[in-house]
């Protein structure tokens, strides 16, 4: 239990600094916060792969719930789209929800034909 929640927390802490680094690094479209975008597209398809690869033990606990827990964020996804609503940017509010989930959705697929297919 203990080596599990190091792993966790270790990757945990790696995902947060990447989640920083890139989407600090990846400026704005129009209205639409592209770095979170980037960083739940690039989650998606890593956890894809690593879940339709079967991998289990250590590196699931350290990339898929430590790294991809940290790196990816929904909440963040969440508090911009209802800004964007808040701030009277309706398109813009609608086209980040659409792209989050259809660019996460179509890493995920993509992912499944590169691994299964």
């Amino acid at each position: 239990m203990v080596s599990e929640i190091l792993l966790v927390g270790t990757g945990g802490f790696i995902g947060a600094i990447l989640r920083y680094l890139v989407s600090g690094a990846i400026p704005r479209i129009n209205e639409i916060p592209s770095g979170t975008l980037t960083v739940n597209a690039i989650g998606s398809f890593v956890l894809a792969a690593m879940t339709f690869s079967s991998v289990e033990g250590s590196l699931r606990f350290f990339v898929s719930i430590g790294m991809l827990g940290s790196f990816t964020t929904f909440s963040t996804f969440a508090y911009e789209s209802f800004r964007l609503l808040g701030e009277g940017e309706s398109k813009y509010f609608l086209l980040n929800i659409v792209l989050n989930l259809t660019v996460c959705l179509v890493a995920t697929s993509l992912t499944y034909q590169i691994i299964i297919q």
